[in-house]
């Protein structure tokens, strides 16, 4: 609504030059409703609202792919997330990908290639970041009484039964466990090593 006043008003000749919509990346879109939808999921428990008023201004646009697509967050700050997801499933894994746009993203902390040493230390932080990110989805994931299916983690039994500062072990070590990936989760020690190389 503000962004359509905010047009009118430039089409009359009153008020600031609208901003630029937002691009998504090749072969994903925009979807103003669901991405509404989401967000409104996610701020229903504290957690989620938390988390999107930590980050939302690092947000470029909320994109939607293919069933096929990954849920992830780009290196310009655009949310990709499948159209596969069910809303609450959606909503948790923003909660993860909010984490990344607050705290860096992980391809950052091992894009600079210093050799195998420094690539060894480079990965590891980005696999804790990672393993923190799976932490609030995971949590996310009960708050909002979601069954996903496509990011349904080996782990989640586990990370659920543990005390909370347990959790980010267990997420982690499942990360260097499985570097080629496992169910709902890419090959992420793999790739973030052949990325520092």
């Amino acid at each position: 609504m503000r962004r359509e006043l905010a047009i009118a008003l430039v089409v009359v000749g009153c008020g600031p030059p609208a901003a630029p919509s937002p691009s998504c990346p090749s072969g994903t879109h925009l979807d103003a409703a669901r991405a509404s939808a989401i967000e409104t999921r996610l701020a229903s428990v504290d957690e989620g609202r938390a988390w999107i008023d930590a980050a939302r201004a690092r947000v470029s646009a909320i994109c939607f792919g293919s069933v096929s697509s990954p849920s992830v967050i780009t290196t310009d700050r655009t949310v990709v997330l499948s159209s596969a997801l069910e809303e609450g499933e959606a909503a948790a894994r923003l909660g993860h990908l909010l984490v990344h746009a607050r705290e860096g993203l992980p391809t950052d902390m091992v894009g600079r290639g210093q050799g195998d040493a420094t690539c060894d230390a480079a990965v590891e932080r980005a696999l804790t970041l990672e393993a923190r990110a799976y932490v609030v989805e995971v949590s996310l994931q009960a708050a909002l009484g979601a069954h996903p299916i496509t990011l349904a983690f080996e782990f989640t039994d586990e990370m659920r039964a543990a005390p909370r500062t347990q959790r980010e072990a267990i997420a982690l070590a499942y990360l260097h466990a499985h570097p080629d990936g496992g169910p709902g989760i890419d090959g992420l020690e793999s790739a973030y090593r052949a990325l520092c190389r």
